[in-house]
């Protein structure tokens, strides 16, 4: 595999700072190519990441990345990208997520048309089809190794945003942990927003790099990774909807759920750099490190 790199500005304010990095790894990837694939996907006690840096404007990001070429070839063929430690967690999440959607278009008179994008293993979309307020769902998943399984689901399924008409419009975007690893994600917003009815509604979540979590474990926070060229905090995502036209209905910390042998395990390679197995227990709810946001298209 054939890895390059690109140079970026910050994407959210596109200043481009000459500023020393704020976030170290262990091993910057861009001086060992060989290791990128095996690190690709997981966790693990060595720390493999483009150092962040802090731009004037809040934002933490990767100045250098992977190209578009790149990142389709790593993308393309992965195991499913979820690390709640078992599937009930990640349902219970989930369903979490559902909840608060269901508070805003439950009352709806009509049922709603929802676009998906980085669904994944396609379990939120699951979800979303058995509820009784969602008319037809439509999936945009990279990874084509998922195709089969969310074609279970919505025979709508892309490989990407450009392969949808630009005449279908949707009532909701939903991107659960995607917008953080979007490296052009000014220009993926305008992809988004062509297919937004005026009006219409982006739901997501996203790590919030000013967590608790993310104070007290430092560099060895998991979501410094590989796959994010950045990270944002409530005020930092709220200066890029605003800037993108969009005006902010809530910013919310999110419940995960996690099984409590998987959470001492992750905890045990970040701060102790070790891994050790426990038996799995039960999940808790933590609102650890991640938000969830509700942004509505201004109408021109």
């Amino acid at each position: 595999m054939m890895i390059n790199f690109i140079d970026r500005k910050c994407p959210v304010c596109k200043e481009n700072l000459n500023n020393k990095p704020s976030i170290l790894p262990d091993i910057n990837p861009e001086h060992d190519t060989d290791i990128i694939k095996n690190y690709w996907t997981g966790i693990y006690k060595l720390k493999i990441f483009f150092p962040y840096h802090r731009c004037k404007c809040g934002t933490l990001y990767n100045k250098k990345f992977f190209d578009k070429e790149s990142l389709n070839q790593l993308y393309s063929n992965q195991e499913d990208n979820v690390f709640s430690g078992d599937i009930r967690s990640d349902m219970k999440t989930k369903k979490a997520y559902l909840k608060q959607i269901k508070n805003i278009f439950s009352f709806e008179s009509e049922k709603i048309n929802i676009l998906e994008v980085g669904a994944d293993n396609g379990s939120f979309s699951k979800l979303l089809a058995e509820t009784d307020f969602v008319h037809n769902i439509s999936i945009v998943e990279p990874n084509q190794r998922m195709h089969s399984s969310l074609k279970l689901i919505t025979s709508s399924v892309f490989n990407n945003i450009k392969e949808i008409p630009l005449e279908v419009k949707f009532d909701l975007i939903i991107a659960i942990h995607v917008l953080d690893h979007i490296s052009n994600l000014g220009i993926y917003i305008d992809e988004l927003s062509k297919h937004l009815k005026e009006g219409g509604f982006i739901y997501g979540v996203v790590h919030n790099e000013k967590s608790i979590m993310a104070k007290v474990l430092k560099n060895r926070w998991p979501a410094y990774r590989l796959q994010h060229p950045h990270l944002f905090n409530p005020s930092t995502i709220n200066l890029f909807f605003k800037r993108s036209k969009f005006k902010k209905l809530f910013i919310k910390k999110t419940i995960n759920y996690f099984n409590i042998g998987y959470l001492l395990k992750q905890l045990s390679i970040a701060i102790l750099k070790k891994e050790i197995n426990f038996p799995n227990f039960f999940s808790i709810g933590l609102k650890l490190g991640n938000f969830s946001f509700l942004y509505k298209k201004k109408v021109v």
